[in-house]
């Protein structure tokens, strides 16, 4: 009994050690990239003001407004290296019914890092920019995030850690300056000007974003918006609001980001540190303990011997 424990565990200790090296250079390589069955439901809840067209150009606000965002990754489009994720976005006035803008977007993100590349039907060309997520093992540095009102990436830096419902994340902000997106022309009438038939204006556009972050798995877990679009004259005079909104993703949003990320975590931290490091280990103590089994000398069983004292029983008659 003792021999066949010995080399069970001499056996197991001897897979273990093996185990280290498979799952530092083959399995970890293979688990940390970007997932392409994905799929995610972001809400954001704030308030805001915009210009509503169909209704003569009034400006509407401020109202509660509520943006919707969802993420489905996209299998077989997908490669060995890019992921492929279908998303559509709408930001909705609850109180009037309304919806002010939506989008249908095809995002395609390397899998090793998360950086936009221009293949596989993207729609805009964002490469080189961030769109989704972070890289995994996210750096207490800046990256480039895309922005698709500016329609470009601009610098989201590192701006401090902190921990969002126990779990320890970075945060990120992007400040994106005032600047001129789109030129429009519009009835004198609606700008102040009644004896202009029309009226050019320039399209502005600024905004701050608070990205956060799980570093481990470059998931984002948290993102805060205040973003301002406004129409000016020639001379940088403010003419008319096109949307101010503040906003920020709703609760049930963020705790189902961070009970995702921690579960990748864990995963990811299993497969990259905790076998490479804890397999050996374990490894060589299972295989000491085997030797030390098998090179105890069996114990010998003492042969059961007659008492003495003891009477023989009687011959049956």
């Amino acid at each position: 009994m003792r021999r066949t424990m010995g080399f069970a565990l001499f056996s197991l200790g001897l897979v273990l050690i093996f185990l280290a090296p498979l799952a530092r250079f083959y399995v970890t390589p293979r688990v940390k990239k970007i997932p392409t069955d994905f799929y995610f439901r972001e809400v954001a809840t704030g308030t805001g003001t915009y210009l509503n067209p169909g209704a003569n150009f009034a400006v509407v606000g401020p109202v509660p407004v509520q943006n919707v965002t969802i993420q489905k990754g996209n299998p077989q489009d997908s490669t060995k290296t890019v992921a492929v994720w279908d998303q559509f976005t709408s930001l909705f006035d609850t109180q009037n019914k309304h919806e002010i803008t939506y989008a249908i977007d095809r995002l395609t993100l390397r899998r090793k890092d998360g950086v936009s590349v221009n293949c596989c039907g993207q729609n805009v060309n964002r490469t080189g920019s961030l769109t989704a997520l972070f890289p995994i093992g996210t750096k207490k540095e800046s990256y480039d995030f895309w922005d698709s009102n500016a329609m470009k990436g601009y610098p989201a830096a590192y701006a401090g850690t902190t921990t969002l419902d126990g779990l320890s994340v970075y945060r990120f902000h992007q400040h994106i300056p005032a600047l001129q997106i789109k030129t429009i022309n519009l009835p004198g009438k609606l700008v102040g000007e009644p004896d202009q038939a029309a009226v050019h204006l320039l399209w502005m556009y600024t905004t701050d974003t608070d990205i956060y972050v799980e570093p481990v798995t470059g998931g984002v877990v948290r993102g805060v918006q205040h973003a301002d679009q406004w129409l000016t004259d020639l001379t940088g005079v403010r003419r008319l609001t096109v949307a101010k909104i503040d906003a920020g993703w709703d609760p049930a949003t963020i705790k189902d980001a961070v009970d995702t990320a921690t579960a990748q975590k864990k995963q990811l931290q299993l497969i990259s540190t905790g076998l490479p490091v804890g397999a050996p280990i374990v490894g060589i103590i299972l295989i000491v303990l085997a030797i030390w089994l098998l090179s105890r000398p069996a114990r010998r069983v003492p042969a059961t011997t007659p008492d003495a004292n003891t009477e023989a029983a009687p011959a049956a008659g």
